[in-house]
C-alpha cells in the first residue's frame, strides 16, 4: 500500500482514538432475519455466485503441463498447457454427465471417462468415443468439455462456474483494490498451510464474523483481544468490495515516530472483503485468505490458505508461522461457535430483525450488495453505480 495512504488511514485512526469512537455509518440499520434461512434465497445466492469470478486456487498449484480439480459450486477441471496457458472446464463428461477426472492433481494426459470410456484432450477437445457410430449424427463440437472463463490475478486463479464471456478482473476489482494488492507483491509469495473447513452454519453468517471487530473483546478474549484496540475500525467500500482496518493497541507508538516510519501493517490488520466470498487478512509479515462457499442452506465450506514472503528458513520460523495460524484458526472456531448460536436464535424466531450498529457498517454493505445482486440485472447495474465508493 502506498505510504501516503497508510499515513492517511493511521491519522484517521489516531483521531478516532482521541474521540473514543469508531468509524462507521451515520445510523444503525436492520436486516431481516429470514435472509439466513430462506431456501429459495439460498438457491438464488448459489446462482448469483456461479456468475461471479471466484478464487479457486493459487496459480502455483498448477504447473505448466499439469491439471488440478476442484469440487466447489460445480466440479472444475483446470489445465495448464506446456506454454503456460490456463483453461478451465466443468469436470463433466458430455455423454451422460459423469465426473470425468477423479484425481486431485497431476500431469496432463488424455482424460478418460470412467463410465463409458469417452476421452478428452487437456484442451477440452473430444478425442474419442467407443463405438462412435452410435453418435454419428451429433456434431462433435457439441461434445467437447464445457469451458468456463478463467483468469489469474494476485497470484490466484479466478473462475466463473458457468459458461460466459471472458473475465475482466481489472474492471471487477477496480483501481483501489488493484493498487493495494499489487503493492503487496503476492505473486511472489509462497503457499502455506492450506485448509478445507466445513461447519454447520449459513455461509453469510461466516462472512459476517469477519466484517466487524465489535465482537472481539468478548468473543475472542482467549485468543486475539489483547492485540486490538477495543472496537476501533476504519471502513471503506470500493464498488462491491470492502476494505476494513482493525486498529491494534500499539497505535499510540506512532506519536513518537516520524511519519516516514509509520507502518500500517504493524499497527493494525487490514481486512479485505473481495466480492462475493473471499476475505483477505493482511498481517505484518503474511496474508491469510479465506474463501467462503455455501455448503447447503445451513452449512459453510471455507477454503483457507496463508501466503508467506518465502518458505520458512528454519524450524524456528516454521514454528512461528504455525503458531500464528493456530491462533487464527482458534479465533475462527470461536466465530463459528458464535455463528451457530446466532443461527439457532434465528431459527427459534426470537426476532424478525437483526441489528447492525453504526460501527457494523460493513455488514450492511455486504447484505445490501447481495440484495442488489439477487434482483433484476438492470436494477443491479443501476444500484451498483449509486453505491460505488460510498463511505
Amino acid at each position: 500500500m502506498q505510504h501516503a495512504t497508510q499515513v492517511q488511514l493511521l491519522k484517521k485512526a489516531l483521531a478516532l482514538a482521541e474521540q473514543g469512537i469508531s468509524d462507521g455509518a451515520e445510523a444503525a440499520s436492520a436486516l431481516p432475519a429470514r435472509v439466513y434461512l430462506d431456501e429459495q434465497r439460498y438457491q438464488r445466492e448459489r446462482q448469483m455466485l456461479f456468475r461471479e469470478p471466484l478464487l479457486v486456487a493459487r496459480s502455483t498449484e498448477i504447473a505448466a503441463g499439469h491439471f488440478l480439480t476442484r469440487d466447489l459450486l460445480a466440479p472444475l477441471l483446470l489445465s495448464r498447457d506446456p506454454s503456460g496457458r490456463l483453461r478451465a472446464f466443468l469436470n463433466v463428461c458430455k455423454h451422460r454427465g459423469t465426473q470425468l477426472v477423479s484425481d486431485v492433481a497431476g500431469a496432463n494426459r488424455v482424460f478418460v471417462c470412467p463410465y463409458h470410456g469417452w476421452s478428452y484432450n487437456p484442451d477440452g477437445q473430444l478425442r474419442g468415443i467407443p463405438h462412435a457410430y452410435g453418435f454419428a449424427d451429433i456434431q462433435r463440437a457439441c461434445l467437447n468439455l464445457t469451458e468456463v472463463p478463467v483468469a489469474e490475478r494476485f497470484g490466484a486463479v479466478w473462475v466463473r462456474h458457468s459458461a460466459g464471456p471472458a473475465l475482466d478482473l481489472a474492471a471487477f476489482f477496480g483501481e483501489q483494490i488493484l493498487a493495494d494488492f499489487d503493492s503487496f507483491a503476492i505473486d511472489r509469495h509462497v503457499l502455506f498451510d492450506p485448509q478445507d473447513i466445513r461447519r454447520p452454519v449459513n455461509w453469510k453468517l461466516t462472512i459476517d464474523t469477519f466484517l466487524e471487530n465489535y465482537h472481539v473483546a468478548k468473543a475472542h478474549q482467549a485468543t486475539i483481544d489483547h492485540l486490538f484496540w477495543p472496537n476501533l475500525g476504519l471502513f471503506e467500500r470500493h464498488g462491491r468490495h470492502i476494505r476494513n482496518f482493525y486498529v491494534k493497541r500499539n497505535l499510540q507508538e506512532l506519536r513518537d515516530l516520524p511519519e516516514s516510519q509509520w507502518d500500517l501493517r504493524r499497527h493494525g490488520n487490514l481486512l479485505y472483503f473481495l466480492w462475493p466470498n473471499t476475505l483477505v487478512l493482511v498481517e505484518p509479515d503474511h496474508l491469510d485468505f479465506s474463501t467462503v462457499f455455501p455448503d447447503g442452506p445451513l452449512a459453510t465450506r471455507v477454503l483457507g490458505h496463508t501466503l508467506l514472503q518465502q518458505e520458512p528458513a528454519s524450524d524456528q520460523a516454521l514454528r512461528y508461522f504455525q503458531k500464528n495460524n493456530q491462533i487464527l484458526y482458534s479465533a475462527l472456531e470461536e466465530d463459528f461457535a458464535m455463528a451457530a448460536q446466532v443461527q439457532a436464535g434465528i431459527r427459534a424466531g426470537a426476532s424478525e430483525q437483526l441489528w447492525h450498529g453504526r460501527f457494523e457498517v460493513a455488514l450492511k454493505w455486504f447484505h445490501q450488495a447481495l440484495d442488489v445482486a439477487l434482483d433484476d440485472p438492470q436494477v443491479r447495474e443501476g444500484a451498483s453505480l449509486q453505491v460505488h465508493g460510498e463511505r
